[in-house]
Order: C-alpha cells, then sequence, then structure tokens
C-alpha cells in the first residue's frame, strides 16, 4: 500500500513538473525580448536549444512558430542566414576558402599534382572532391571511415560541379594522353548547423576561382617535366554555381518550404540534411536533387527553382 502511494505521488510530481515547464515555455514563447528581465544572465533561451518546451516537446515547439509564420530563430520561410567568406585560410594549400552559413562552417582546400590522363579521354584532367564530416562539427558523427551521410553529399558536391561546367577538364590537360593536371578538392566541415551542401559548394567555388596553375614545360624525348611556380597562369572558370537547398514541413493544409535549414529544421522535416536541392549557373540549371522530406505541389516546385534562380543573378 506504501509503495502504490509512493508511485502514485511520483507520478504527480512528475506530470506537475512538466506542466509548469509547459506554461514556463510559453511564456517565454509569447513575451516579447524586452519585456524579459533577466537578474544573472542575458541569455534568450527561446531560440537556444536548450529551451524547455524545445526538449520536452520539440514537434509542438516547431509548429508554433511555423503556425506564425515565422521560424524559431527569428527568419520568414524564406529568408537566408548571414554568409561569410575568407579567401586564402589555408598557407599550405595551393588555394582555399572558409565559408559560414550562419553557424554551419566549411573549409576548402586546394592542392596540385601531375598526373597522366586517361586511356580513354586523353585531352582532360581530374577534378577531384572529397567532403568530411569530422566528429568535431557534430556529435552525431564518430571517428573512423566516412558516414554514409559524408559519402552522399561528396557525391552531390560533385555531381553539381561536374553539371554545372564550372570548370573544362581540357583546359587542365597538359600534353595530350602524356601529362595533365589534378585538382584535389578537400572539403571539411567544422560546424554543421544545416544546409552543408550549399556551403561546401559556395566554398569549392570560391576556392577554385581563386587558383592559379604554375607553367609547365614537357619534353616528348626525354620526358623531362619543370614547373614554374613563379609564373602562374588562373584557372578558367566558367560562372558561378550556386546550389539553394530547401526543408520540407509536411503541414496539414500544404507542405512549407524553409530556405537554408539549420540542423533543427532539417531534423523537423524528416531528413538528414536538406529535403532539395535546387542549382543554377549562368541561367543554366544544373539540376535538381530531392531527398526525404513532405511532397512538393507543382507551384511549390516552380516557386523553389525560382528562388534558387533569383540568388544566381
Amino acid at each position: 500500500m506504501t509503495h502504490a502511494c509512493n508511485l502514485e505521488g511520483r507520478q504527480r510530481l512528475q506530470t506537475s513538473i512538466g506542466a509548469v515547464l509547459i506554461q514556463l515555455s510559453r511564456f517565454y514563447i509569447h513575451t516579447p525580448r524586452h519585456a524579459l528581465h533577466y537578474t544573472h544572465t542575458h541569455v534568450d533561451f527561446r531560440c537556444s536549444k536548450y529551451h524547455p518546451f524545445r526538449v520536452i516537446h520539440p514537434v509542438r515547439y516547431f509548429t508554433s512558430y511555423i503556425e506564425r509564420n515565422v521560424r524559431p530563430d527569428g527568419r520568414k520561410f524564406d529568408e537566408h542566414r548571414n554568409i561569410k567568406l575568407n579567401i586564402n585560410t589555408i598557407k599550405s594549400a595551393e588555394t582555399s576558402a572558409l565559408v559560414k552559413y550562419g553557424n554551419t562552417t566549411v573549409i576548402c582546400g586546394t592542392k596540385l599534382e601531375l598526373a597522366a590522363p586517361k586511356a580513354e579521354d586523353p585531352d582532360s584532367g581530374f577534378l577531384v572532391t572529397n567532403v568530411e564530416l569530422v566528429p568535431l562539427c557534430s556529435p552525431k558523427f564518430r571517428p573512423g571511415p566516412p558516414s554514409d551521410h559524408a559519402q552522399v553529399i561528396s557525391n552531390v558536391v560533385s555531381e553539381i560541379i561536374n553539371n554545372s561546367k564550372f570548370i573544362n577538364l581540357k583546359d587542365l590537360c597538359i600534353v595530350s594522353d602524356k601529362l595533365a593536371w589534378v585538382l584535389y578538392c578537400d572539403i571539411v566541415c567544422l560546424d554543421n548547423d544545416g544546409n552543408v551542401v550549399d556551403a561546401c559548394i559556395t566554398a569549392l567555388t570560391a576556392s577554385l576561382k581563386t587558383l592559379s596553375l604554375p607553367t609547365v614545360t614537357y619534353d616528348p624525348e626525354t620526358e623531362e617535366i619543370k614547373v614554374d611556380t613563379n609564373n602562374r597562369i588562373s584557372l578558367k572558370v566558367n560562372g558561378l554555381p550556386v546550389a539553394t537547398s530547401f526543408a520540407i514541413f509536411p503541414n496539414c493544409e500544404r507542405s512549407i518550404l524553409l530556405t537554408d535549414p539549420n540542423t533543427f529544421e532539417e531534423e523537423m522535416c524528416g531528413g538528414n540534411g536538406a529535403n532539395i536541392t535546387v542549382s543554377w549557373n549562368n541561367g543554366f540549371l544544373c539540376g535538381i536533387l530531392k531527398s526525404g522530406g513532405g511532397t512538393l505541389s507543382i507551384e511549390q516546385e516552380k516557386e523553389a527553382i525560382k528562388m534558387a534562380k533569383e540568388r544566381t543573378l
């Protein structure tokens, strides 16, 4: 009898604590920031991942914002985060770029190497891209071999760059069937707060756009190779590929497109990363990738394509 009473008392206590936390979280959501007064700290937990309502009921917390046509971080549905770009961050690489999409931080370094072209394509060089999602960027990733998500992102980035015709691989050939440049582009995510693909494309294009190739002379008789690092030629590029990603939130009435989603929004939209990515280059549609998330109407697909194209103008 005593054990049953104690169990019933604990259940009532847990129910009361949950009700208090929900009421407290609703107070923070609906109270203007200027009306809140903090005694020991000035941190606003409404947009924090430690918000009590978000921890207890993440879906209800997210939906409460969407119903008021605003996102938890205060952005509009079609609003991007601030983008910061820094060129030549790594001095040991030929060229590099550091990009920040909000808190998402990606760095790209490019290294050069000489190699023989493929036998089936003797007049072209090589562009090799690799994306690493290190454990430092998110607790989701562990040390060891690349995760499936990292391999998917690497393939997506490679497809976007190749389909955009940003670089003509024939420009990397030095001597047909003998010698060509290999561009190794290593992209590392330092902080994953969503929309990694867009950040990777921005870092990669910025790195390649500032790349210059040393002059190379090749003696066909002796097969001697001389590289003059003091005399360089800028790499020819075509336009500027831009990828725009969206998360799709399956609302009751219609699905909602969220531009440049962060990690929390990606999770709430049921995807491991953004649900749809649209890429353009110089008015040319490079591709549309749909992975998970809710369904879109034809009008919404056209809207996503239009918004992605406007970013390239």
